[in-house]
């Protein structure tokens, strides 16, 4: 574990330089400097030739850096562009510096945040084309050439899907139960083992914001496009509690212009034919059923109690009964798993046919029992970014593409995680939900509504807790607040 002390004459910079020196070093601890084994200062400055970057690198290891951004100059960008860019100056400074002083490289270069697009889209915006944005961010935002050209494919698949996100809504429903808790998972997520007596009581609350929102969205102009509901694993919930929440969706929710109704079914063995035609009779579009590996003794490693039989069986299931859209995810680089365990993943997610398939790179998160420095030694990192490009490959082969992106910081060796679909079945609240382009209304447990505001493009966040019994005991609270704010926003 490394230490490091970090100085620059622009304020307002700790936090942009801490989080370039955490995407490097995700141990990193921040310290003063006679107690710092790096110590990383810059001088910056700004003229009408663009910002002038001066840095070094003390202690352990020495640097040092000098380099101009010329191209902010451009009668494209604008002040506020200007104040965007010196952060961004700052980040590529610091990375300038950490390259020299350890052979490591960061695939996705300066952009440390979860939505990588949102750079092509503002770039796009600009008036800049797809080729001149490759360029940029290559040399500009030090992306490897292969991500690079990924965040414009994606990038440009999506545009369609953003040229009304201002006028539409989504929906996101969150039930944070499950069977059990995933040791790799730090979502709102509480076991039914030591959790169940919560169910009835979370239920009746949901039930009540349902009501009162789906009566302030009746005099909304807005039409809702596409709803989610996750968690937790919704389809934890029995027959009749799923069928009633689905009816009381119907009934109080506008969905004359809904395109996309999905539900997360991660757990296999949540499923049986009853609960998939009652979510198919209620409108459901979409599913997802994620094994996240086929190999037994990880799946009993990360805390899941289904096997292989149980995800077949929900496939055969989905298919049968006719839920139009199966997305199913798997995780890249799960303690003690192989290139050869990956590439049995992909096959039987290939053999369901799925219409999306997830790829997402394991990202322990302090929250999750599982901590980076606890399995940081099980995990190959150089085998994770390989086996991926091989994954890629391989789904192009079979007729798909990425359509979406994030990315999670602490994932292993830098990564990503990235939606592919085939031609026509693309996720529209996956696209909505990460550019932010659209107001997001959360309802249930651990649900954050995010307020679009067109003008500024900026978003505010009203969030719901997490703890089951915290939302029903606050339920009236956080329905009033969130109608208020429903209304100032939209009308």
């Amino acid at each position: 574990m490394a230490s490091y002390f970090l100085s620059c004459n622009w304020p307002g910079n700790q936090k942009n330089m801490e989080n370039m020196v955490t995407a490097f070093d995700p141990e990193a601890v921040f310290c003063p400097a006679n107690q710092a084994d790096y110590r990383i200062m810059l001088n910056l400055s700004s003229d009408e030739r663009g910002i002038h970057c001066r840095g070094e690198l003390k202690g352990r290891a020495e640097a040092e850096i000098s380099f101009r951004d010329a191209e902010i100059i451009n009668p494209l960008y604008s002040s506020e562009h200007f104040q965007q860019r010196r952060k961004e100056v700052v980040r590529r400074g610091v990375l300038a510096l950490l390259k020299q002083s350890r052979d490591l490289e960061l695939p996705w270069g300066i952009l440390t945040g979860v939505r990588p697009t949102k750079i092509y889209h503002y770039l796009r915006d600009l008036g800049f084309y797809s080729r001149e944005i490759r360029e940029k961010l290559e040399t500009l935002y030090l992306l490897a050439p292969d991500k690079a050209a990924l965040l414009v494919e994606v990038g440009e698949n999506q545009r369609p899907w953003l040229e009304a996100a201002e006028e539409q809504l989504c929906i996101y429903i969150g039930i944070p139960f499950c069977p059990t808790k995933c040791r790799y998972c730090s979502f709102a997520s509480y076991p039914l083992s030591t959790h169940a007596h919560l169910v009835k009581g979370f239920l009746a609350a949901l039930m009540y914001e349902l009501e009162v929102i789906g009566q302030a969205l009746s005099q909304v102009d807005r039409p809702v496009v596409a709803l989610y509901i996750g968690g937790g694993t919704p389809t934890v919930l029995n027959h009749q509690q799923l069928s009633t929440l689905l009816r009381q969706i119907d009934q109080q929710l506008p969905m004359a212009d809904l395109q996309e109704f999905t539900v997360e079914a991660g757990r296999p063995d949540t499923l049986d034919r009853e609960k998939l035609s009652i979510l198919r009779d209620n409108g459901v579009t979409r599913i997802s059923v994620n094994p996240q590996t086929t190999n037994p003794q990880t799946l009993q490693l990360i805390g899941r109690q289904h096997t292989l039989a149980d995800l077949d069986r929900a496939v055969k299931l989905v298919r049968e009964v006719k839920i139009p859209c199966l997305n199913m995810d798997m995780i890249i680089g799960l303690p003690g798993e192989s290139e050869q365990d990956w590439e049995n993943t992909l096959k039987r997610l290939l053999s369901a046919e799925a219409e999306n398939i997830t790829l997402h790179t394991l990202a322990p998160k302090r929250a999750a029992v599982w901590d980076y420095s606890q399995i940081k030694q099980e995990i190959n990192a150089e085998q994770v970014s390989l086996s991926l490009e091989r994954i890629y490959a391989q789904l192009r082969i079979k007729g798909y593409h990425p359509y979406y992106l994030y990315r999670q910081r602490r994932s292993v060796a830098g990564q990503e995680n990235t939606g592919y679909t085939l031609n026509g079945w693309e996720g529209i609240y996956n696209i909505l939900m990460m550019e932010e382009r659209t107001t997001i209304i959360g309802l249930g447990g651990g649900a954050i509504s995010k307020w679009f505001n067109p003008e500024t493009h900026t978003l505010s966040r009203t969030p719901n807790p997490k703890c089951p019994a915290t939302y029903q005991q606050r339920i009236k609270e956080i329905v009033g607040e969130k109608v208020n704010k429903l209304f100032r926003s939209l009308n």
